[in-house]
């Protein structure tokens, strides 16, 4: 009996310590000078990005080359936007899933980054290749610089 209990306590340790790691973000050097986040475990069809390389981004990027969405909802929108980016909520992804240009890097923005990070994965299903995710999205945004005017 008491071996029994010894390895079903062993068993949930090892258990909740491999969540634990799995759960920890990792970040590929060479990417996080530039502001983007490899993380382990992210889906590799997309990049995920930080406040600091988004803004970047929104002051660099040349429209021929790339497409702002903000997937969340009107309401959120309406309260807080970024410039550049375009209304498209995630909740009626299949009215827009397949409208969005291929030949553009796509950036995807949300709330804090897990509605986009959905986006993303959809779109990769879809074809798109040229994905990138807005870690932490406005809500980090907005920490490290405001809204703008």
């Amino acid at each position: 009996m008491r071996t029994i209990a010894r390895t079903i306590r062993t068993t949930a340790a090892v258990t909740v310590e491999r969540a634990r790691a799995l759960s920890r973000p990792r970040i590929t050097t060479a990417r996080a000078s530039r502001g983007v986040a490899a993380r382990a475990g992210d889906d590799p069809s997309f990049t995920e990005i930080d406040a600091g390389a988004l803004r970047e981004l929104l002051e660099t990027a040349d429209d021929e080359d790339t497409f702002f969405v903000d997937v969340r909802e009107r309401d959120e929108w309406d309260a807080a936007r970024l410039p550049r980016f375009e209304l498209k909520p995630l909740s009626v992804a299949g009215e827009w899933l397949e409208t969005l240009p291929r030949d553009k890097t796509l950036v995807v923005l949300c709330k804090a980054g897990v509605r986009s990070a959905k986006a993303c994965e959809a779109l990769a299903v879809c074809g798109y290749t040229k994905l990138v995710n807005c870690g932490g999205g406005i809500m980090a945004y907005v920490d490290a610089y405001g809204l703008p005017e």
